[in-house]
């Protein structure tokens, strides 16, 4: 994470947070993407797991954004290759399909949260400062 003056409007020193997004609906990949810049984030995105896999391994970043069920390695199967790579790295699950079992698997691999389609952006982002929170916290000296 990069340090930077902000606007008046957020913190006096705050840090530009770099987000992986994986999501295979382009439109809502787009708006993710819109919402969070328009939050302060540094957004990358991905149209599904194999394409951030590849982004993962070429690139540093705060906190993963995934859709659950997408083609070629869907967010559960990403989560496992953050854990194995990056286990402090906070991972949100979106679905529209979410069941127990995937639910229960998500959480038992160290999900940050897990939310539900249809998106409320105000859950989703209430999820992403929470997950990046600890991320924020002043070391203790």
């Amino acid at each position: 994470m990069t340090g930077r003056n902000s606007d008046a409007s957020r913190a006096e020193w705050s840090f530009v947070y770099h987000l992986l997004i994986v999501e295979d609906d382009a439109e809502m990949r787009d708006l993710l993407r819109k919402v969070l810049e328009k939050e302060g984030y540094r957004v990358t995105v991905a149209a599904d797991g194999h394409e951030a896999k590849a982004l993962f391994e070429r690139g540093e970043y705060d906190l993963v954004v995934t859709d659950m069920l997408m083609p070629h390695d869907g967010g559960l199967e990403l989560l496992e290759t953050v854990r194995r790579t990056r286990p402090e790295l906070p991972v949100i699950i979106v679905t529209a399909f979410g069941d127990w079992q995937s639910y229960s698997r998500a959480i038992e691999l160290g999900a940050a949260a897990f939310i539900s389609k249809p998106l409320k952006l105000a859950e989703l982002l209430s999820a992403v400062h929470a997950a990046l929170a600890p991320r924020a916290a002043p070391a203790s000296s």
